[in-house]
């Protein structure tokens, strides 16, 4: 199997005598000691999760043609997810907006499919600024964001998404609309202050 690093060719595994998933786990090391993050796994024309593998894990690297990997800067890589998400909440606060407005004129249908689109909206935040803590090796725990921390706040959060949940569930519009009224409108304002908390530890950690 040839394995293609940022557009770098030249690198060929052993065909047999180990397998394809020690392969990954060689590359991540490897990697990671060059302080890059991996992007993404391409293998024969298709992405793939090193986490989900299924079969390919224990097959030998000879079954295979071609793994083309893509890393990054993780600090630059931060820096792009956050400016990403500031232009997100943005969006969310419009969507949030939308479905009160639908819920008030009787549009059922219409807020459901807005409140379906806010929840998702709100779990990409969430797994955004995780993983930008994980990159940038920020202690979510110590880590302040107006007085509290951005973990309690992903606590919080957390709490909040399982009633929209379960009001999402019911089709329960007036609990819905509720929820957005009172939590999920003011939550805007604290997640921006998390993600410009975690902007201003990438910046002190890329120039240290």
């Amino acid at each position: 199997m040839e394995v293609v690093v940022d557009g770098k060719t030249g690198l060929m595994t052993p065909d047999a005598g180990t397998t394809f998933q020690a392969i990954l786990e060689a590359l991540r090391r490897n990697i990671s000691s060059r302080r890059r993050t991996i992007v993404s796994f391409t293998l024969d024309g298709e992405k793939i999760d090193p986490d989900k593998l299924g079969d390919k894990a224990q097959q030998a690297p000879g079954n295979f043609g071609l793994l083309e990997v893509r890393t990054a800067d993780p600090f630059q890589l931060s820096v792009g997810t956050l400016t990403g998400l500031l232009t997100h909440l943005k969006n969310m606060e419009k969507a949030q907006e939308d479905a009160l407005q639908f819920a008030a004129s009787g549009e059922y249908a219409k807020t459901l499919e807005k409140a379906d689109s806010c929840f998702y909206s709100w779990d990409i935040l969430l797994r955004a600024v995780r993983d930008v803590g994980t990159l940038s090796t920020a202690d979510l725990k110590s880590l302040d964001a107006g007085g509290i921390t951005i973990d309690a706040r992903i606590r919080e959060l957390q709490d909040a998404l399982l009633r929209y949940s379960a009001a999402m569930e019911f089709k329960d519009v007036a609990r819905i609309a509720e929820l957005i009224q009172t939590e999920f409108r003011l939550r805007l304002r604290d997640w921006r202050t998390v993600v410009e908390a975690l902007g201003r530890h990438v910046a002190r950690s890329s120039s240290s």
